[in-house]
């Protein structure tokens, strides 16, 4: 009892009897009670010096150590009391908490607010309620008997309780750069008191403090978002404005250094929501708008020598460099009204190198802007019906065994293709039937015996056999230079505006636009002939092919106006855009077919047994609901049993659709493997560039994989185009057929054309199909042929349909002119209007 004694006097000596005992204790006796009493002022002076040598043991504040981080996730909780005299006691967790003193001081200040006592009772209640309010209930470590005391409010200095003793840890951390330690402190304090004083504090500090760890290290964007974290917290945080301008600053030099000013005005336009006078805004502000009206003075120059190709093109990179320039809205409007310019954002370019040697959707918008035959399809009711841009009048005579045609001797300002005149259509019709020549025609010589000219403008076609159509069989352009017009001369003239024009030896007599340049995978082209100087509104002069890796790229391109249209608009996608206020969606006539086809010159493609198996282990309905439309409401896209479009007249629809069968593909398989010498070969298949034909093919191969095949898919790229006699075994085509009883030849051969040669590679029956229906005289036997062909082909599995699916084209509402029906993207592209358009700077801005 000797140890609880003298520690009871010590703790009497230093609150000056303000510590009482909470429980009832004993006094204190001696051990022997035989002894004699000690001398009472030699016992104080005793009692004296034993607490004065006692509170020498008691640590002082300053030689506290705050406890380790183990110490504070692993031990149990502690406060410190610190006395008047800077003592500590190392007590457990003392309430009310937090910030102890002062909640005791408020309850005190509160406790005469107290209504009035009504009897002794309660006097003497709130009396010693309000004494209790003195006192602060403690808990010793380490004192196993009577640990529980109290202790006077005026004795205790501070309370420091264990969530304090963390922060300053957390403080420590900070100073030693251990910012992952006071992080996971941070969490620890934030479970076991949520909003504890100081803690808010200590986060935005890590914020900050995080966010210079991340500028050391050049890591700029997760350092950006610190700061815009903390900046929504404490906006005049200090050091935050000053660490926003570097970091920025930085990344904003980076993105102009790679000409990506729409990401540097996305930064500096963070910067300037959080600090608007911010030093790094004004500096990055004031340095685009002077480059972009250096840019504007030059495109001035250029305009002032009507070098209008190069003025926009100046005027759109100064728009790129800085959009918010007041100055630009002029100038944009004035050159792009005289020299209208069009976007186009497409995923390729005709220009692009890929193994794929087949038409495809960039070549045939490729073909259909640089040429004009003498007669195309205006539009598809059952059957085609044609125009012609060159012809004021055809008529067949002796029986449809010659025809006279008589040409168009003048032009509207807006065509963009040469003057054409009798002899530059008979010289190539000519070249067409003569054997020998690098234009020579075999099957357009089975049908034409001669050609000659009348006249300049009219010109003669004698014929061995009378051609379902004439219109068909004179729709190719015209591949030769014209003889009697040199577009330069025109130029140098002054008569067809002073935009220097191609080179002459580059435009044939059906040229419609020609490849101008491409830069930076940008393909441009520019109209054969340019419209007359003097007009008062022009038509457009330029289209730029911009290509994008994906579809979601070219909709945030157009979106943010780097283009104005989308050539090929994903059917899943369709509602969106016609949803818009700000765009037209436009459907093409004839959908896009998507069909497989075999190399007739595969050993393995040449057994039915396996070509049916490929056919029946395809889920075409699945893929085609999944896969391509996304669970649509299949309005748009169909499965098919021939590769033409199911509205024509010629379609089979009495043709049953192959169902999927697994087992039966199954049997298949097993049947073709036999006689492949029990091996099945790996196959290679070539596969259409459209995204959706890549997404469908990979499905497919998935498909044949689960009844033994593997079918490897042929990449691609331009390296891939390098190989030669590439080997493939399948092809999956997209193709657009207006007369399938003319193209079906070429079609079958595989891109081998219409030749008797090229018949040599299909099976007997097939080329007595072809020849036959060639050599049809009327329409109603034409039709009935190649009905019963489109049967043949698809029981014996020489193609396999697939399905069509709609195509769709949209246009920025700016842009006038554009047919409602296009068969094709760029029909009547010389009579498009793009207005004058000036995107929101928000769009440019946006990263």
């Amino acid at each position: 009892m000797r140890r609880q004694r003298n520690f009871f006097l010590i703790l009497f000596a230093i609150f000056g009897f303000s510590l009482t005992v909470e429980l009832p204790v004993a006094v204190a006796q001696n051990e022997k009670k035989t002894e004699t009493k000690p001398d009472p002022a030699n016992q104080e002076t005793k009692d004296k010096d034993s607490a004065s040598e006692e509170v020498e043991i008691l640590p002082k504040l300053d030689e506290m150590k705050i406890p380790t981080v183990e110490e504070l996730l692993k031990k149990p909780p502690v406060d410190w009391i610190v006395l008047e005299n800077d003592s500590v006691l190392v007590v457990e967790p003392v309430y009310p908490r937090p910030d102890t003193l002062g909640q005791l001081d408020l309850a005190l200040k509160e406790s005469y607010n107290w209504p009035k006592p009504k009897s002794k009772e309660e006097i003497e209640e709130q009396r010693k309620m309000r004494a209790d309010m003195n006192f602060i209930q403690i808990t010793l470590i380490g004192d196993k008997e009577t640990p529980e005391y109290r202790i006077q409010r005026k004795s205790v200095k501070e309370v420091i309780h264990h969530e304090d003793l963390m922060i300053k840890r957390i403080d420590l951390l900070f100073q030693e750069k251990d910012l992952k330690t006071g992080f996971e402190l941070l969490l620890v304090l934030d479970r076991k008191h949520r909003d504890w004083p100081g803690f808010e504090d200590r986060q935005k500090k890590l914020m900050l403090l995080e966010a210079q760890d991340k500028q050391n290290s050049h890591q700029y964007l997760n350092a950006l978002a610190y700061v815009q974290d903390l900046h929504n917290r404490a906006p005049e945080y200090p050091g935050l404005s000053q660490l926003a301008g570097e970091i920025i600053d930085v990344m904003i030099s980076q993105a102009v250094k790679e000409k990506a000013y729409r990401k540097a005005h996305y930064y500096l336009n963070r910067l300037e929501l959080m600090y608007p006078r911010q030093e790094t805004v004004i500096k990055w502000k004031t340095a685009f708008l002077d480059e972009s009206n250096s840019i504007l003075k030059a495109a001035e120059q250029a305009a002032s020598q009507q070098q209008y190709p190069e003025a926009i093109q100046a005027v759109s990179t100064a728009v790129v460099v800085w959009p918010a320039n007041p100055k630009l809205r002029e100038s944009l409007l004035r050159y792009q009204k005289r020299y209208p310019v069009i976007n186009v954002g497409v995923l390729e370019t005709a220009l692009d190198e890929t193994p794929y040697f087949l038409e495809r959707e960039s070549t045939r918008r490729h073909r259909t802007l640089t040429e004009i035959p003498l007669f195309e399809v205006s539009k598809v009711e059952q059957t085609p019906h044609y125009q012609s841009r060159f012809f004021e009048q055809w008529e067949p005579t002796d029986l449809g065994r010659r025809a006279d045609f008589i040409l168009r001797q003048s032009y509207s300002s807006w065509e963009s293709h040469p003057t054409i005149i009798a002899a530059d259509i008979t010289n190539y019709l000519r070249s067409k039937i003569t054997p020998g020549s690098a234009k020579y025609d075999e099957r357009f010589d089975s049908y034409v015996r001669s050609v000659s000219t009348t006249g300049p403008f009219t010109f003669r076609v004698y014929f061995d056999r009378v051609p379902l159509r004439t219109e068909w069989l004179l729709s190719n352009p015209v591949n030769s230079p014209p003889i009697w017009q040199n577009i330069s001369t025109i130029a140098e003239s002054g008569t067809a505006g002073a935009e220097p024009s191609p080179a002459a030896d580059e435009i044939l007599a059906s040229s419609r636009f020609i490849v101008d340049h491409q830069k930076d995978g940008i393909v441009s082209y520019r109209r054969s002939v340019p419209e007359p100087a003097d007009l008062r509104d022009f038509n457009v002069a330029q289209i730029n092919e911009v290509p994008y890796p994906s579809f979601e790229k070219s909709f945030q391109g157009l979106l943010l106006g780097e283009v104005s249209a989308l050539a090929f608009l994903p059917a899943k996608l369709v509602s969106y855009f016609q949803d818009s206020e700000d765009f037209n969606v436009v459907q093409s006539a004839i959908p896009l077919t998507h069909v497989l086809q075999f190399n007739p010159e595969s050993k393995p493609m040449q057994v039915i047994e396996l070509r049916r198996a490929l056919a029946y282990s395809i889920d075409r309905q699945k893929i085609l609901s999944e896969t391509l439309l996304h669970e649509s409401r299949l309005l748009n896209g169909r499965l098919v049993t021939a590769p033409y479009f199911t509205g024509l007249q010629v379609y089979n629809q009495q043709v049953p659709q192959r169902e999927y069968s697994f087992p039966l593909a199954v049997a298949l398989a097993v049947a073709s493997q036999k006689k492949l010498g029990g091996k099945f070969p790996t196959l290679h298949m070539l596969c259409d560039p459209n995204p959706e034909a890549q997404a469908a093919a990979q499905e497919m191969i998935k498909a044949w994989s689960q009844i033994g095949l593997k079918v490897v898919l042929i990449p691609n790229t331009p390296e891939e185009a390098t190989k030669e006699n590439q080997q493939w075994d399948i092809v999956y085509r997209t193709v657009v057929m207006t007369e399938p009883v003319a193209e079906l030849w070429p079609f079958l051969t595989v891109g081998k054309g219409a030749q008797i040669e090229s018949l040599e590679i299909l099976p007997d029956w097939m080329r007595l199909s072809l020849i036959e229906l060639d050599e049809a005289t009327d329409w109603e036997s034409a039709t009935e042929l190649i009905k019963k062909l489109q049967q043949q082909l698809y029981s014996m599995a020489h193609i396999i349909p697939l399905w069509e699916i709609d195509r769709f084209h949209v246009f920025r509402k700016n842009i006038k002119g554009y047919a409602d029906r296009p068969l094709n993207f760029y029909d009547n592209v010389e009579q498009w209007v793009p207005e004058p358009y000036y995107p929101d700077v928000q769009f440019f801005t946006q990263k």
